[in-house]
């Protein structure tokens, strides 16, 4: 059996929002042996647990600090520029350019700095972590129920690098497990890495994490290696694809406008879930 670590982060406000929730229910329904690793920021979490490893982001993330500092002035970097953009098409039956968002550069997509946080936690997390499979979680997750070893194990098969929840837009990457032991993981978390220590993902069309995210990931893949779908396919038609697919079984994921709710609604779902939990959501 491979052995598992999870990892996340939030700042004091989020800890007091979402934070401390995600870190107590972890601790009742996972198992015993998996830590979860906390990069706090200006926080000290109030759970004490053998197995909660805290550590400071700021201290543990240099790069993470150079990165805000280059572009704590840059409107580009925190989604505040505004303009038309062309973007290539992906569908080799249509134009290769075509026009992309009126909007371009307004909003979370282009808000480097701010999904900085989370990639700098993992990457940081993964070069540091003695385990099998890191796997990432969203802060505003909560969990209802615990994974089994069964579930563990094929959330990222041994002969894949990473298992993700796929989507035709792009990844949602509240929960991603990295298979540290495939020789393509640590080759595609350096080149995800550069896009920020070198600037490079200003080169690309979005800015946020899992855009990022899918970029590295379809350039390992095209070197020959597999990535797994968690979602298996039902990303095509869910737009909260992480509660519709098996991860749906044990968790919420209480993302954007849901936090004011504190779960997810039974809307959300496009699958017939017959858990007591999703029974009790509105």
């Amino acid at each position: 059996m491979r052995t598992f670590s999870v990892v996340t982060t939030c700042h004091a406000a989020g800890h007091a929002e979402y934070g401390r929730r995600m870190i107590e229910t972890f601790d009742r329904h996972w198992p015993d042996d998996i830590p979860l690793i906390l990069y706090r920021e200006n926080f000290v979490p109030e759970l004490r647990s053998d197995r909660l490893v805290v550590r400071d982001l700021v201290r543990s993330c240099p790069d993470l600090m150079a990165f805000k500092r280059r572009h704590a002035d840059n409107p580009l970097a925190h989604g505040q520029t505004q303009r038309y953009r062309f973007k290539l098409s992906r569908n080799p039956y249509k134009n290769r350019i075509k026009l992309g968002e009126r909007n371009w550069g307004a909003g979370f997509r282009w808000d480097a700095v701010r999904f900085a946080h989370k990639a700098f936690a993992i990457f940081h997390a993964a070069k540091t972590c003695d385990s099998d499979v890191l796997i990432w979680v969203d802060a505003d997750s909560l969990f209802f129920a615990g994974p089994t070893r069964q579930e563990l194990e094929s959330f990222v098969p041994p002969d894949c690098f990473v298992g993700c929840l796929q989507r035709p837009t792009y990844t949602e990457c509240g929960f991603i497990a990295y298979n540290l032991r495939h020789p393509a993981t640590q080759q595609m978390l350096a080149a995800f890495e550069r896009l920020y220590t070198e600037d490079g993902l200003f080169r690309e069309y979005e800015f946020h994490d899992a855009y990022l995210f899918d970029v590295v990931r379809r350039q390992i893949e095209q070197d020959g290696h597999r990535s797994y779908d968690i979602a298996e396919g039902i990303g095509a038609r869910a737009k909260h694809v992480l509660i519709n697919s098996r991860l749906g079984r044990f968790m919420d994921h209480v993302k954007g406008g849901r936090k004011d709710a504190g779960h997810s609604g039974r809307g959300d779902l496009v699958v017939d879930r017959r858990e007591s939990y999703w029974a009790n959501s509105a």
